[in-house]
């Protein structure tokens, strides 16, 4: 009998013992200054600046305050110490559904002069959507003589709202930045489409004339190289290689160095499958089109990634620092001449790891989801 008390006793504080279990994770993972090992050093995990939908692109300006793309539609400047955050006005009408909305954000790499931001968002006619990218002055905390520097012929919207890509780089004369293939897969391989590309312009938008699909007649095409599935990582060097990461389907990920003119074979050839399980292609190498440097198979679901070239963690001095969907963890990739060589989990925070940004002083930005946040990763010395 008073077994049976306690049983039901039990039964009853049962919900408010998983409530507090589940509180305590929380707290524990997401929220609280942590320190973690790896194999080549520890760092601390403190919070740095929450309260997003799912924050998607972050920059840092010369000032070391912070612009943060939320995929919501909303662009923040976040304060140097990431206590206070304010709306920046002057953001376009965005795509919020699905995969779509705002995406990345990047400063012109002559900020300091001119003032300009670029950002990339999903643009709706009608109901069917597609990539866009504009630039804006930014002044004080509102977007100025917003243009509109990439925009696809309306032929080219789909009704999907998957597959936008899209990241922003730049050099110091060009822009790149990426378009998914909309989930038109065959479009990938078409040179006269958009999607499933990489573009390169010149920072307002205009098209170079040594493109390499620009033809005879003079017309101007922005694509850059081709054959990608839905690349959400880009990122360049100092010696200027361009990396890219291309969140495959179930399997075949990939991570690219993007070459001018080069096929990376999607669909024709990948390492992935269909969700249901069927195949795509009977291929995973044909001649003319790319290997990857690397792919993950299964999928971890990547998107955001940076190179690490500072000093600060100087055991990953060009380590290629890679995000994780759906294992929900941030990696770091060893690549040698080209080659792969390694990878690590180096920080799992039980949560979608959206992007990854290096600061000023070499500390690590991680950008993450449920709930919308972003951390700061710090050396233990």
């Amino acid at each position: 009998m008073v077994k049976k008390k306690w049983l039901i006793f039990f039964m009853k504080k049962l919900p408010i013992l998983l409530i507090l279990l589940c509180t305590s994770t929380i707290k524990a993972y997401d929220f609280d200054t942590d320190t973690v090992k790896t194999k080549e050093l520890s760092y601390a995990v403190e919070l740095f600046s929450d309260g997003y939908v799912i924050p998607w692109g972050m920059a840092f300006l010369p000032n070391n305050e912070m612009l943060v793309a939320d995929l919501s539609g909303k662009l923040y400047l976040v304060s140097k110490n990431g206590n206070s955050k304010t709306e920046i006005s002057g953001v376009p009408e965005v795509y919020f559904k699905r995969q779509g909305g705002l995406m990345d954000v990047e400063i012109d790499p002559n900020f300091s002069q001119n003032k300009l931001i670029y950002i990339s968002y999903s643009h709706l006619i009608g109901k069917k959507s597609f990539t866009r990218v504009a630039r804006a002055k930014l002044e004080k905390n509102s977007l100025e003589n917003l243009k509109v520097i990439y925009k696809a012929d309306e032929k080219h919207y789909t009704k999907r709202a998957i597959h936008f890509g899209s990241r922003i780089i730049f050099d110091n004369e060009y822009m790149y930045f990426s378009i998914g293939d909309s989930y038109e897969r065959k479009e990938a391989q078409d040179i006269n489409t958009p999607n499933g590309k990489i573009h390169r312009t010149f920072h307002d938008g205009t098209i170079p004339s040594d493109n390499p699909f620009n033809d005879e007649d003079g017309n101007k095409n922005s694509i850059w190289c081709y054959g990608n599935r839905n690349p959400q990582g880009l990122a360049i060097t100092k010696d200027g290689t361009i990396w890219e990461l291309e969140h495959g389907p179930m399997g075949g990920d990939e991570l690219n160095i993007i070459r001018k003119g080069v096929n990376y074979g999607w669909p024709t050839i990948t390492y992935g499958r269909n969700y249901s399980g069927t195949k795509i292609s009977n291929f995973t190498e044909m001649e003319g089109m790319e290997q990857p440097i690397w792919h993950w198979t299964p999928s971890i679901a990547v998107c955001g990634m940076k190179v690490y070239e500072d000093n600060l963690f100087e055991a990953w001095q060009n380590n290629i620092l890679v995000t994780s969907l759906k294992d929900e963890y941030l990696e770091r990739v060893i690549v040698k001449n080209g080659k792969y060589v390694d990878r690590e989990s180096i920080y799992k925070p039980v949560n979608r790891v959206r992007d990854v940004e290096v600061g000023p002083l070499g500390r690590i930005y991680v950008a993450l989801e449920d709930p919308g946040r972003i951390v700061v990763l710090s050396p233990i010395q």
